[in-house]
């Protein structure tokens, strides 16, 4: 427990976000604003512990309340005869909204989130004084503005650039990435080991994204400053799976011909010393100069001996992928300036090809869920005539849209329903007990502090944003505060339950909509990643570099979220389709060039495997024309039969890498 108390670093995020907020307080009352408390929850809401996250969440949230506010005052005034068709449209749009953002995981996708639900907190309490919905959005775009700005004044003062941070955390992917890769290729990682290491890699990879994502802000006015890092990671993502291809073989070698395997040990060795020096910062240049020599070694192997048994296949292959995986990771080291400098990118590689994986029917279940929650407050407002119909409506489309991007919103919502209950008695302690013995601001300020500057603290510790975010917005905004005291018991408790009951709604529909789990988003990726390889497979898709980010997505998705045992349940091998796909191409390149027979057997071969992965195949099928297709290309001395032998031994380990050994000369 003593471990996880605030440090004096979350104290001194805390006293930055207090004296932020007290900031917009007063300026929010000097200015005789209507709703000061929005420019203090604006503060805690924006202010990050570094620099680059702050100002993203910032100009997020200032764009989504613009466009938000925009739309309510071109909305209410036009339909507000029409309350039933109002609340289908503001109900749209927030879904719309919110399903847009999980089209977007950089910051930009709270600008989306923001958008929706601005509407709603503009447009549901606007509804019985439609005259006056211009002024209601101009007053929050005011507040909303002005805690932007205290909060980045305060940051101006107390910066934590998140810069150093990124390259420190990128040098430690980097040489997390080179020990991995030098550890597999000496032999030195069981298998639990080795799939524990590359989850972690792709693990700190994905961080690395969103860290970058946030960085890029703070270096706006040079856009490429920090490109380089984005296109290095961008080309090395696939060095896992290039480092699992070249394990794969060595250990299947190592089973089917140990003298084969033995007489590959010393280049093996060779190129994980290679990657072990490229771990070291003072070591890194040599090595990417060696590199070239270290290519041309392996290619003089490659072209040692062809042979056409099946260990020769395996020979052949290990040391194609071991060229690959060694080019691969010196020419994304070669875009890196060095010393810690930010340099400009190199053209070729300034437009690195991602391909962000959405599953489009959890996009349509997060839009349902929202119409659901904002329809059925609306409904219950409506037949009830309740005065606080309106904040339950529009707390139910904040708690949709908040939550969406989460694996499973449900429990994050709950979490925060039990906090608003914690703000809403510290709330009323202050509003009945402490308050009226106030007058003047710094007696105000100083109460304040007492809660805010703890809660402060935790809400600089990530793991602890859920129990201190709604605590330091719902509490202020329970007090209303105002320049002149006001307050009454029943108004308060009314607007207390409508807050609550609004989050109820969003929570009942989340869970009715969205109550699959986690489990069920990994069966989804993994369906999808079978369904890309289908589309290859069949040649229905020609895109490999963007089907491949597609699927390094998923599998960084998965990394972060599986377990083994959850692995077995699923009938999952990590990166498995990720190789299939790649050989797939490859073979599909090759196949016009082969022989008619030896064509004839890839193309049912690969409308096997087509087949398994929509699973309409049974294995020992699918196996059997892999091994009747080596069999046919076998024999070939051509670049391009030789090309697809490769390719189809590649498959073939990708998809069964526990089968025996094929029998070539029966397939043949």
């Amino acid at each position: 427990m003593l471990a996880t108390l605030p440090g004096w670093r979350d104290w001194l995020f805390s006293a930055r976000s207090f004296a932020a907020a007290m900031l917009a307080l007063w300026l929010a009352l000097w200015l005789d604003l209507p709703r000061p408390y929005w420019a203090v929850g604006t503060v805690y809401i924006v202010i990050q512990p570094l620099s680059g996250a702050l100002r993203a969440k910032a100009l997020a949230r200032f764009l989504g309340t613009l466009a938000g506010g925009a739309f309510a005052v071109a909305a209410v005034p036009a339909l507000v005869d029409a309350p039933p068709l109002l609340a289908l449209v503001l109900a749209l749009w927030v879904a719309g909204c919110t399903m847009g953002s999980l089209y977007d995981p950089t910051p930009r996708s709270y600008a989306f989130r923001l958008a929706g639900f601005t509407a709603a907190l503009i447009a549901f309490p606007g509804v019985d004084a439609p005259g006056a919905i211009f002024a209601t959005a101009l007053a929050r775009v005011e507040e909303i503005g002005l805690g932007i700005l205290c909060a980045t004044l305060v940051d101006q003062v107390f910066p934590r650039p998140a810069t150093p941070i990124l390259l420190a955390r990128l040098e430690a992917w980097i040489g997390g990435m080179a020990r991995f890769g030098a550890a597999a290729l000496s032999g030195r990682m069981e298998e639990t080991g080795f799939i524990a290491e590359r989850r972690r890699v792709a693990r700190d990879g994905a961080a690395l994204d969103a860290l970058f994502e946030e960085t890029r802000y703070e270096t706006a006015q040079h856009p490429a400053g920090l490109a380089w890092v984005r296109a290095l990671r961008a080309r090395a993502r696939s060095v896992p799976a290039m480092i699992t291809a070249v394990a794969d073989r060595a250990r299947a070698l190592q089973q089917d011909a140990p003298a084969a395997q033995a007489a590959l040990a010393p280049l093996l060795r060779e190129t994980a010393a290679w990657m072990t020096a490229t771990a070291d910062p003072a070591r890194r240049a040599a090595a990417w100069a060696a590199a070239p020599a270290l290519l041309g070694r392996l290619r003089v192997a490659e072209r040692a001996e062809a042979g056409e048994t099946w260990p020769g296949l395996l020979r052949e292959g290990l040391l194609a992928r071991l060229h690959e995986l060694v080019e691969t990771w010196s020419l994304a080291l070669a875009l890196e300036p060095g010393a810690a400098t930010l340099g400009a990118t190199p053209r070729a590689a300034a437009a690195p090809v991602t391909s962000i994986h959405t599953d489009p029917l959890l996009v349509g279940l997060t839009g349902l869920a929202a119409v659901l929650a904002i329809l059925a407050c609306n409904l219950a407002w409506v037949a009830t005539g309740w005065p606080e119909g309106g904040t339950a409506t529009m707390m139910a489309a904040v708690a949709t849209a908040m939550f969406a991007q989460l694996d499973d919103p449900a429990p994050a919502i709950a979490r925060f329903i039990g906090w608003t209950l914690f703000a809403v008695v510290a709330a009323a302690v202050y509003l009945f007990a402490v308050l009226p013995s106030i007058d003047g601001f710094p007696l105000l300020a100083f109460a304040l502090a007492v809660l805010y500057l703890p809660f402060g603290a935790l809400h600089a510790q990530p793991a602890r944003l859920g129990m201190a975010l709604p605590v330091l917005v719902n509490t202020v905004a329970l007090i209303s505060l105002q320049t002149v005291y006001e307050a009454e018991f029943a108004a308060y408790v009314n607007g207390a339950l409508a807050l609550l009951a609004g989050f109820a709604a969003g929570l009942v529909s989340t869970r009715l909509v969205r109550a699959f789990g986690i489990d069920w988003r990994l069966r989804r990726l993994v369906a999808a990643d079978r369904r890309d390889l289908a589309r290859l497979t069949e040649g229905r898709r020609a895109d490999l570099r963007r089907s491949v980010a597609a699927m390094l997505d998923r599998f960084e998705f998965l990394a972060g979220r599986i377990g083994s045992a959850d692995a077995a349940t699923l009938d999952l091998t990590e990166l498995a389709e990720l190789r299939a796909a790649v050989n797939v191409v490859r073979l599909r390149e090759a196949a016009p060039q082969l022989a008619p027979a030896a064509r004839a057997a890839v193309a049912a071969a690969l409308a096997a495997v087509a087949a398994r992965a929509r699973g309409q195949a049974m294995p020992d099928a699918v196996l059997g024309r892999l091994d009747a297709a080596l069999g046919a290309t076998m024999p070939g001395r051509d670049t391009a039969t030789r090309g697809a032998a490769l390719a189809l031994s590649g498959l073939r380990r990708a998809l069964f890498p526990a089968a025996p050994p094929p029998r070539l000369e029966q397939a043949a």
